[in-house]
């Protein structure tokens, strides 16, 4: 018999949240049925705090949070970082100047809100997808980063195309073989985290904390950025509608989230009594 499910960990965008960046009734009832029967509920993305916190909170997860793609680790219900690590300031400026001589667009996370250059419509569609609006410097955020020195928490690139953003993706890789990684979440978004950083190391960390084997561990996604994390767990479910990299890495393919695929495959693995309580 295969080991119970007792940790359920999925990211959001393109994952949880259906096309219209909506959280339904039926994902939202699946969640809370696994945790009825004693299951670990949380979430894992390259979210900031902010932007997360609403989710986690209707769905009422009751486990620590992967923020910023796994460089932060969150207890919402007792509001306590149970690690974190963070871009060197050097690193960042860096990356900030290369993005910028490449005519593109970075935005930088200092640990709370994020920053942009100017608002374009790419800045609005990003933040109407998370409901958070950006602050602009209107300045190069290499300058603002010169004027307010410090490690940050990621970096993210929004490109105009995902072929531009492949061959950023190269650049800042061999730019930076140390430092930073560099992970794509959307074909055009690069975001850029501490080197030694993903949501597969975090998650590791986070069963170990939590008593868990990693066949104990089921994760969904759907981005090249989702990869560690459903190459750690023991059900890696990557989404139907997601990213070559992603349904490469794992046989477990769910239905996209245009048809709540995450709530379907815990329906199932709930009937067929394959979901288990966290240890105490």
């Amino acid at each position: 018999m295969n080991a119970l499910i007792r940790l359920i960990a999925t990211d959001l965008d393109d994952t949880l949240l259906n096309e219209k960046n909506q959280l339904t009734e039926r994902t939202l009832n699946a969640l809370r049925a696994a945790m009825a029967a004693g299951c670990g509920v949380t979430l894992s993305s390259g979210r900031m705090m902010e932007a997360m916190l609403p989710f986690a909170e209707k769905i009422g997860v009751n486990a620590p949070m992967l923020l910023y793609n796994g460089a932060m680790l969150y207890d919402h219900n007792t509001d306590e970082t149970l690690y974190a690590t963070r871009v060197p300031y050097e690193v960042a400026l860096g990356v900030a100047r290369i993005v910028e001589d490449a005519g593109s667009y970075v935005q930088v996370y200092p640990g709370k809100g994020y920053y942009c250059t100017e608002l374009l419509e790419r800045t609005h569609v990003y933040a109407r997808q998370i409901n958070v609006p950006a602050i602009p410097t209107h300045m190069p955020m290499s300058k603002w980063l010169e004027a307010h020195p410090g490690d940050v928490q990621k970096l993210l690139v929004i490109d105009t195309s995902a072929e531009n953003a492949d061959s950023l993706q190269a650049r800042l890789r061999e730019a930076y073989p140390h430092g930073a990684s560099f992970l794509k979440s959307k074909p055009h978004y690069i975001e850029i985290m501490p080197e030694g950083v993903n949501k597969g190391a975090s998650m590791a960390k986070l069963a170990e904390l939590l008593g868990l084997k990693r066949e104990e561990v089921m994760c969904f996604g759907d981005g090249q950025n989702d990869v560690p994390m459903l190459e750690f767990a023991g059900a890696g479910w990557a989404m139907a509608n997601g990213c070559e990299e992603a349904r490469a890495c794992t046989p477990l393919i769910a239905p996209p989230n245009s048809e709540d695929g995450v709530a379907q495959i815990i329906e199932r693995y709930l009937s067929n009594g394959e979901i288990g309580a966290l240890r105490v």
